[in-house]
């Protein structure tokens, strides 16, 4: 095995019961107590009786709210801590023992309602039912109000209750010896728990912590729930009055665990491999789960021995035998080292006979030692079933397919193996037990409804389980191929079950599939051993800490119940991608959860991903007119690629505080771009033929790269694209301002160092709207006020005429198109602090139905100064007889003459540079010739003056020419000759 290791050099720790890190240096401890400091707790009470001494528990904050020990004492009450980071704790017994925090110098300081984190870490003895490990209330007296965080018969809880609000919060998690790192957050939206880091469950709730005169405790409840005693071991309580972030919650269990930031830790291992027994011939699976920030690996070990090819987080034997008894162990890594398990042994076990369902007519009862039900294969004689014996149902003409389980029943092996009848274990107060496994052939249905706990492996080889009763919660581990499907049926597995999957499952509707509507989320470990197709006819979602891996494509096939929600699963680097077929889905806590950014979920047409809270470090794939619901700001986008279709929807709204995107983005067609109530931050570049409709009533999308998308940028009425730093959009076809205010701000450069939004060759400006900062318009782009964009059947712009302007200076070196609706009714270029340089070409649209006549004037440009002139106007006349009268543009008004007033060129200045004479002069045919003729005579002939130069007038009948001084002539005239 080479696995690369990095050590930190400040830094040392161990990691969770049972297992141990492998670093490869001894180096400082570290203080937890600056990192939980450094977040700024109402109240932290590490829980020290070697420091606190006496009857006070101190609160290191500094805010004075020390507690009292209650029954607590040192020297009796002394625990250790949960790593070399944190070597104390103090014991609680259940009976007697608790913190109570009400005697504190500023008690104010905990009393609030809102946002709040509870967090602490625990060592929960059996048997803790509501055992609070910090709350104040269960009160009577005031509306049954609580705020607690409890060990909760098995699980842990956190949240609220009260008659009027009733229960809210969050549960997940599973009890153990282990020490664990909890936390219970709100954020002013959501209740979340995080168990070792990992987010086990997110609920909405608008209210959060509820604030009354009650006292806090640590170790029980006050009031009503006084009674409510924890027992086991409690170490660093503290209270806050905001929501901690998931990633200041990873921060907390890494330095707690190894003394440093998630970035430099090793993985930890929060779900070790456990012991494992099966008779001979059967499947077993072992596996891990770990948090790492970074992408892991694995390498699984039988005793010393590196086991071949056996780098999943899921190691399964098959056809076990004596040569597999051993202890099993597996090495996980990252880049900054790697981390071993502790071992898990596999026994092997002895069966007893081998068994043949043979019983017929109603009623046939599958028991111990009693009906003979069975013939037995060794002999072929009518048998009864005894512990440890293999049984096979297959189809045996004429038997009974209900099969009645009485009592506990233990075999070695069960093997159905039918394609005709479709058996079902139904429950006569009987349980499925032991350590023997499953195993389904043929393509018939089992309905397995009798309560279970065997610990054997299931293995799907054809047809179709239906597991009822949660009758699989105990079972090793789960491996479904040969197109076969298991029907969770309303169970819900645990602690990251092991599940080995391939294939499109019976009718292709998944390999997984659930069809019992009570919304189960699973805990699995999910390994793809080929392409792998998920379904659900009922809804049923992924719980906190669930993995899945294998190198093979992932599709979600939502045919039935629409929805499905992932709550922060850890998604594997190997994995091929996802994609989203029929149905709705839902992201929660997924900062984190992609071990490869470059990980793709492909969004099916007009399907839909919707983000309830936490962000997301993966890629996706939006297909035409799919929709993604981004309600979760603030909360990074930092993937690799995120790529959009015609017509797809990239959508953000609801709660406060930039939204970043670190993802690249590439349009592939015009995607909509809905956004309110934040700023959308965009780092990354934006590129592809493509480009967007923005629909934002609030706030801005702020851009910061060269972005080299295409395709049009259509921004609706009222918002804005932000331009910060290099931040551009210089190759964006069309940019259209929406709506009909003139001062709504659509574009702001003033971010950039240049101040400026420049179009280049190719780009249009158009609608109505302002720029805040300059404008530019370069050679070959277009400035074209107001017009009708209707793009992807939005119409964000419908104006015959309308203003562009900017707030600061402009500089049109491209082309310009005004439209002229009758005298004094026009489009406008405005500069509202600075001044206008004309330039380039001037192009005119006379959308009357009347033609333009002398006398007609049109204030097209509005600015504090002007300067330049423009190359060309088209037309060159406005109508026959015609002329434009530009004598009035220093002031931004343009009119129409008759012709013969501007037939006479004017020489209107002569200036000596040099050794040469500069003439200049206007009122010629726009784009016209001349020529230059001179005679030393003025009053000679017109034939008799010599031509010096042809030229042409520019397009707004300006011109000039230059000629050499010659001091042999004393005294020489000029004259134009227009041709």
């Amino acid at each position: 095995m080479n696995m690369k290791t990095k050590v930190s050099l400040r830094r040392c720790g161990f990691g969770l019961a049972g297992v141990a890190l492998l670093l490869g240096a001894a180096v400082c401890r570290a203080d937890y107590q600056s990192t939980v400091l450094a977040d700024s707790p109402q109240a932290y009470y590490p829980l020290n009786l070697d420091a606190d001494g006496g009857t006070a528990a101190t609160d290191v904050t500094g805010n004075g709210n020390n507690g009292t020990y209650v029954n607590i004492y040192a020297g009796f009450n002394n625990a250790v801590g949960p790593s070399a980071f944190i070597t104390n704790a103090v014991s609680f017994d259940g009976l007697s023992t608790y913190v109570d925090l009400s005697g504190g110098g500023n008690p104010s300081l905990l009393n609030f309602s809102g946002p709040i984190t509870l967090e602490a870490w625990v060592q929960p003895s059996a048997g803790n039912v509501y055992g609070n490990i910090i709350a104040k209330g269960y009160d009577s007296s005031v509306d049954y109000n609580e705020v607690t965080l409890r060990a909760n018969n098995g699980n842990y809880y956190g949240g609220t209750y009260s008659d009027t609000n009733n229960v809210q919060g969050a549960s997940g998690g599973q009890e153990s010896a282990n020490w664990v790192h909890l936390a219970l957050t709100h954020d002013g939206a959501n209740w979340r728990l995080y168990v070792n880091s990992v987010l086990v469950q997110s609920n909405p709730d608008a209210v959060g912590a509820i604030n009354w005169p009650a006292p806090w405790r640590i170790g029980t409840g006050s009031a009503d729930g006084a009674s409510r005693l924890f027992s086991g071991n409690i170490s660093q309580v503290a209270i806050y009055n905001y929501g901690l972030t998931a990633d200041q919650v990873l921060n907390h269990f890494t330095e707690g665990m190894q003394g440093v930031a998630p970035a430099a830790a090793v993985p930890i291992i929060i779900a070790p491999p456990q012991a494992q027994s099966n008779y001979l011939g059967g499947t077993v699976t072992f596996s891990v789960s770990v948090v790492s920030v970074s992408p892991t690996t694995n390498q699984w070990f039988k005793g010393a021995t590196a086991l071949t090819g056996q780098t999943n987080a899921t190691l399964t034997l098959t056809n076990v035998s004596g040569a597999d008894e051993a202890d099993y162990s597996v090495v996980v890594g990252n880049d900054n080292g790697t981390a071993t398990s502790a071992t898990a042994s596999f026994t092997l076990l002895t069966s007893g006979a081998n068994l043949r369902w043979s019983a017929t007519g109603d009623g046939a009862s599958w028991d111990t030692a009693g009906s003979t039900s069975w013939t037995d294969l060794g002999n072929n004689q009518t048998a009864s079933f005894n512990d440890g014996d293999k049984v096979t149902f297959d189809d045996t003409v004429g038997v009974t397919t209900n099969v009645q389980v009485s009592g506990t029943v233990s075999p070695s092996l069960i093997t159905v193996n039918s394609s005709t009848n479709n058996f079902t274990f139904n429950n006569n107060s009987g349980t499925l037990s032991g350590a023997g496994g499953l195993t389904k052939k043929g393509t018939s249905t089992l309905t397995v409804l009798s309560a279970g706990n065997f610990t054997g492996p299931v293995n799907l080889q054809g047809g179709v389980i239906y597991a009822g009763n949660n009758s699989f919660a105990s079972v090793s581990g789960i491996t479904i191929t040969n197109g076969s499907s298991l029907d969770l049926g309303g169970g819900t597995f645990h602690n990251n079950k092991p599940i080995s999957v391939s294939g499109s499952g019976a009718n292709g509707l998944g390999a997984i599939d659930n069809t019992y509507d009570d919304y189960p989320a699973q805990s699995v470990n999910l390994t793809l051993t080929g392409d792998t197709r998920l379904g659900t006819n009922k809804r049923w979602d992924l719980a906190g800490g669930s993995q899945i891996s294998g190198p093979h494509l992932l599709t979600l096939n939502l045919v039935g119940a629409g929805y499905t929600e992932w709550n922060s699963p850890v998604i594997g680097a190997d994995l091929t991608g996802i994609v989203l077929t029929n149905g709705n889905f839902g992201a929660k806590g997924m900062d984190n959860s992609f071990q490869n950014p470059a990980t793709m979920l492909t969004v099916g047409t007009n399907l839909q991903v919707t983000f309830w809270s936490g962000g997301w470090n993966g890629s996706m794939h939006l297909l035409s007119g799919s929709q993604v619901n981004l309600w979760t700001a603030p909360a990074a986008i930092s993937g690799s690629t995120i790529i959009l279709e015609e017509g797809s929807q990239w959508g953000s709204w609801y709660n406060s505080g930039d939204e970043p995107v670190n993802n690249a983005m590439v349009f592939n067609g015009v995607a909509h771009l809905p956004m309110g109530d934040h700023n959308m931050i965009y780092t990354n570049l934006l590129s592809g033929p493509g480009g967007f409709v923005m629909d934002i009533w609030n706030h801005a999308m702020v851009l910061s790269a060269s972005n080299t998308y295409s395709g049009p940028t259509i921004i609706g009425d009222g918002p804005q694209i932000s331009l910060m730093g290099e931040g551009s959009i210089s190759h964006s076809a069309l940019i259209f301002f929406g709506g009909a205010n003139s001062n709504s701000v659509h574009i702001t450069a003033t971010g950039r160092p240049d101040q400026t939004l420049k179009l280049a060759a190719g780009q249009t400006l158009a609608g109505i709207g302002a720029v805040d900062g300059k404008l530019v318009v370069s050679p070959g782009a277009t400035l074209a006020p107001a017009g009708t964009n209707t793009t992807l059947n939005i119409t964000t712009g419908a104006n015959a005429i309308g203003m562009i302007e900017a707030i600061d200076s402009i500089t049109l070196g491209g082309t310009t198109t005004i439209k002229l609706n009758g005298s004094g009714v026009c489009d406008m270029v405005q500069s509202v602090a600075a001044d206008i340089t004309y330039g380039g070409t001037l192009n005119l649209v006379n959308l009357s139905g009347t033609p333009l006549a002398a006398g007609d004037s049109f204030p097209i440009f509005s600015a504090t100064g002007f300067s330049g002139n423009f190359a060309n106007f088209v037309p060159t006349t406005p109508g026959a007889g015609l002329a434009w009268d530009t004598n009035s543009l220093s002031s931004g008004i343009l009119g129409v003459k008759t012709a013969s007033a501007s037939g006479q060129p004017v020489i209107t200045g002569i200036t000596v540079s040099g050794g040469s004479l500069i003439v200049s002069g206007n009122n010629g045919t726009a784009s016209g010739s001349y020529v230059v003729l001179t005679s030393t005579n003025v009053a000679a002939p017109l034939n008799a003056w010599i031509p010096v130069a042809t030229n042409s007038f520019d397009g707004t009948g300006a011109f000039g020419f230059t000629n050499t001084i010659s001091a042999n002539v004393p005294e020489l005239f000029y004259r134009l000759q227009v041709q």
